[in-house]
């Protein structure tokens, strides 16, 4: 089965691009950032204090820059993942959390432990393609060098490529060495960073400096919007999404302007407002329609596309968080997307991490592959085999050969959903959550750290200085 979502005719792709060149050249965006508005000018841009109006070759040419595809490095080369074009969905774990939960113990302030058990999860996950540094922000972690002990961590625990932190251009800096280090310069491009734009049309200098350092050092950056229509983008979903391909427009062309051919990921967290509450509503169906509409740009200019994963707003494990985080997972597939952010476990929009839901997303990541993989092959031999069966009169294919040389294959058999008949289940008294509890638990217990060489952790401890 192939999914395919479009929300914009090639007509609407055409006028939405048009409106967005006419956008940046008429009225601009605001650029927070003094040696970023001197790139700009150098290149043609014209600037007005903070405001930077870009004429429309401008742009076109440093679109033309950016690589289709790229390839990221991790420390175990084994583990390396190819983003765009031509590969495979690569999927990244919840991220920007500050709280955590679980069955037993409920909802609290992350801690390093937590740190350390989601990326352990992480590590053995057979869905999770890069290590997240920013999954949970530990309360407990030494103030001043947070950010760099948890990139160690990440680095100690996996091996997968580094998915870092990109907070400000110093952050950014540290970030690219100590992924460097790691990998011993095995690969062109071993660590990347997301950045987001600051709706309404501008981008704030910590921001800007992260983009400049990413794309001096060749390293590359999910560009994203995260815009809430209704407060800080237009309620008409149609105009959001032309501001919101104007902002990360204008973030890749300063990437371009730094250094031609820099890989970046074309990225959208945007949504709607709760206009009740003013809450962010990332379990929203229009978030996919946004969503959708973005990964259409993100193809009409030939680069790489990052939508989120299994959202929510819900506060427990409940019906509204399997029906949004199904939703959001099923047509970011469908979407033809490249690199899926917050894949797994996030809950209460971005505020926290959920074990078990990490558990449940990820079977309903299988499920999803599953429908949409290579799931009817047809048999040659069909025919013969239905007609053999019948004229045996055995009323039955359990002890067929076909059964038992291809039923592990052909049948998906879940980890988490219970299929006993109702007295098993009532007896054995054992709910979704219970199992998904277990299993993390036992991953956890099981999980033995890749081994990182010693000489390579001296060099990466120096570069974290521990008061």
């Amino acid at each position: 089965m192939h999914l395919r979502a479009e929300v914009l005719s090639p007509k609407d792709l055409q006028t939405v691009h048009e409106n967005t060149l006419a956008l940046l050249e008429k009225y601009g965006i605001r650029i927070k950032h003094q040696e970023a508005k001197m790139v700009f000018l150098e290149h043609g841009a014209k600037v007005e204090g903070d405001h930077v109006k870009m004429p429309p070759e401008l742009v076109m040419k440093a679109l033309s820059s950016v690589p289709s595809s790229f390839i990221l490095t991790g420390r175990n080369t084994e583990r390396n993942v190819g983003i765009g074009e031509g590969y495979s969905p690569v999927f990244g774990p919840g991220a920007g959390a500050v709280f955590i939960s679980d069955y037993e113990r409920g909802r609290r302030p992350g801690t390093v432990q937590d740190l350390r058990n989601l990326l352990a999860l992480s590590q053995s996950s057979k869905h999770i393609g890069v290590a997240c540094a920013g999954m949970i922000y530990p309360f407990d972690m030494p103030v001043g060098v947070g950010l760099e002990a948890a990139i160690l961590e990440t680095l100690k625990i996996s091996d997968k490529p580094l998915f870092g932190l990109s907070q400000d251009s110093a952050v950014s800096e540290i970030c690219i060495e100590m992924a460097r280090v790691a990998t011993e310069g095995k690969g062109e491009h071993y660590v990347m960073g997301v950045v987001n734009s600051l709706s309404p049309m501008a981008w704030d200098d910590k921001m800007l400096g992260s983009i400049m350092v990413y794309a001096a050092n060749n390293q590359p950056l999910v560009l994203a919007c995260c815009s809430m229509a209704g407060f800080t983008s237009p309620t008409t979903l149609s105009a959001t999404v032309i501001q919101n391909n104007a902002e990360i427009i204008a973030g890749i062309v300063l990437s371009q302007l730094v250094r031609p051919g820099a890989p970046v990921v074309y990225g959208n967290t945007s949504t709607i407002t709760d206009m009740s509450t003013m809450n962010l509503c990332i379990g929203a169906p229009e978030y996919q329609l946004i969503s959708t509409a973005a990964s259409q740009l993100a193809k009409f200019y030939k680069i790489p596309y990052r939508s989120g994963g299994g959202l929510t707003d819900a506060k427990a494990l409940d019906m509204q968080a399997g029906i949004e985080a199904t939703t959001n997972l099923l047509f970011s597939m469908a979407n033809g997307v490249n690199f899926v952010l917050h894949a797994l476990g996030i809950m209460e929009s971005f505020m926290s991490i959920s074990y078990e839901k990490w558990i449940m997303d990820e079977e309903i990541i299988e499920r999803i592959m599953r429908m949409t993989g290579d799931g009817c092959r047809l048999l040659p031999d069909a025919v013969e085999m239905i007609g053999n069966a019948v004229a045996s009169g055995s009323g039955s294919f359990i002890d067929h050969d076909d059964t038992l040389d291809n039923f592990r294959s052909e049948f998906y058999r879940t980890p988490v959903s219970n299929r006993q008949n109702w007295d098993t289940w009532e007896k054995n008294g054992i709910s979704c959550q219970k199992t998904a509890n277990g299993i993390w638990q036992k991953r956890l217990k099981d999980f033995v750290p890749p081994e990182l060489p010693s000489y390579v952790l001296k060099e990466l401890e120096k570069l974290v200085q521990m008061p």
